[in-house]
C-alpha cells in the first residue's frame, strides 16, 4: 500500500509537475484549521450516531462518549495504516467478544456504518457528476460509473441493514448524508483556501476515490484521480492535484484529536496497571 501511493504521487507529479502537489500546503490558516477540526468534529459524531446505534442492534452496549472516542480513534488509525481500512479493523478487534457472534457483530456494525457513509457518497458523486456533465461527454461516461458504484454500496448497505427497525434506519442514513455533506464542503473550503474555482465535481471524485482501500491515507489516489479526470470534469489538472493535496492536509488535521484519544486511552491503562 505505501508503495502505491509513492507510485501514484511520483504519476501525479510527472503529469502536473512537483510544485502542483507542493502548492497544496498553502491550504493552511487559522480559519482552515478551525474548519478542519469542526469537519472532523462533526463527522467523529455523526459517525459515532451511527456506531451506537447498529452496535447496539448486535447487543454491543455502547455509551455516546465511548462511540466517539471510538470514531476518533478509529478515523486517526485509517488516516495512519495502510489500505484506510486499519482503524476500522482495530475497532472489530477490540469488541470480538462482545454481542451476539463474537467477531461478526462488530464487523457487521461497522461494516454497515461504513458502507452506508460510503454509499451516500457515490451517490452524491454521481448525482454532481450527471448534473455537470453533457450529452454524450466524457463526464457522463464518469458519472454512469459512480452510478453503478453507488448502486452496488446501496444495495450492499441494505442487506447489512437488514433487520434493523426503520427509525434507526432512518438515523443511520441521515447521519451518512450528513457526514459526506461535511467532507465536500471542506474539500469546497480547501479549493477557495487555494484561490481556486469551488469545483464540486472535483471535490466529489476526490472523496469516492479516497473510499477506496488504496494506498496510506488517501494518499496518491486521490491526487492521481482527480489529475486523470480532470479534463473530465472541466478543471485544469494542476489546480485539481493542488486542492486534492490541500484537502488531505486539512483531512489530517481533522483526525488529529483522535491521536489524543489513543494517547489518553493509554495513558489510563498505564495508571491502571499494578506496580
Amino acid at each position: 500500500m505505501i508503495a502505491v501511493t509513492v507510485v501514484l504521487l511520483w504519476l501525479t507529479a510527472r503529469a502536473v509537475g512537483t510544485q502542483a502537489l507542493l502548492a497544496g500546503g498553502q491550504v493552511f490558516s487559522p480559519l482552515s484549521i478551525a474548519a478542519a477540526l469542526l469537519a472532523g468534529l462533526i463527522v467523529a459524531l455523526t459517525q459515532a450516531i451511527r456506531w451506537k446505534v447498529l452496535a447496539s442492534q448486535q447487543q454491543i452496549t455502547l455509551g455516546f462518549r465511548r462511540a466517539w472516542a471510538d470514531c476518533y480513534a478509529s478515523a486517526f488509525g485509517n488516516m495512519l495504516l495502510p489500505g484506510g481500512l486499519g482503524g476500522d479493523a482495530a475497532r472489530v478487534a477490540v469488541y470480538r467478544n462482545r454481542g451476539r457472534r463474537r467477531w461478526w457483530s462488530p464487523l457487521l456494525a461497522v461494516g454497515a456504518e461504513r458502507l452506508s457513509a460510503t454509499a451516500c457518497l457515490f451517490i452524491a458523486t454521481a448525482i454532481v457528476l450527471a448534473a455537470s456533465a453533457e450529452t454524450g461527454g466524457a463526464l457522463r461516461s464518469v458519472a454512469v460509473i459512480a452510478a453503478v458504484a453507488a448502486t452496488v454500496f446501496l444495495a450492499t448497505a441494505i442487506v447489512c441493514l437488514r433487520g434493523v427497525p426503520a427509525r434507526d434506519q432512518v438515523i443511520v442514513w441521515s447521519s451518512s448524508a450528513l457526514s459526506v455533506v461535511t467532507l465536500i464542503a471542506l474539500f469546497l473550503l480547501a479549493m477557495a483556501q487555494l484561490g481556486g474555482p469551488n469545483h464540486a465535481p472535483v471535490a466529489t471524485v476526490g472523496l469516492a476515490s479516497m473510499s477506496l482501500p488504496v494506498g496510506v491515507g488517501g494518499w496518491g489516489v486521490r491526487e492521481f484521480s482527480v489529475g486523470a479526470l480532470a479534463p473530465a470534469l472541466g478543471a485544469p489538472a494542476d489546480q485539481a492535484v493542488t486542492a486534492a493535496t490541500g484537502y488531505g492536509l486539512l483531512t489530517v488535521v481533522s483526525t488529529l484529536p483522535g491521536a489524543a484519544v489513543l494517547a489518553w486511552g493509554t495513558w489510563r491503562r498505564a495508571l491502571s496497571l499494578p506496580r
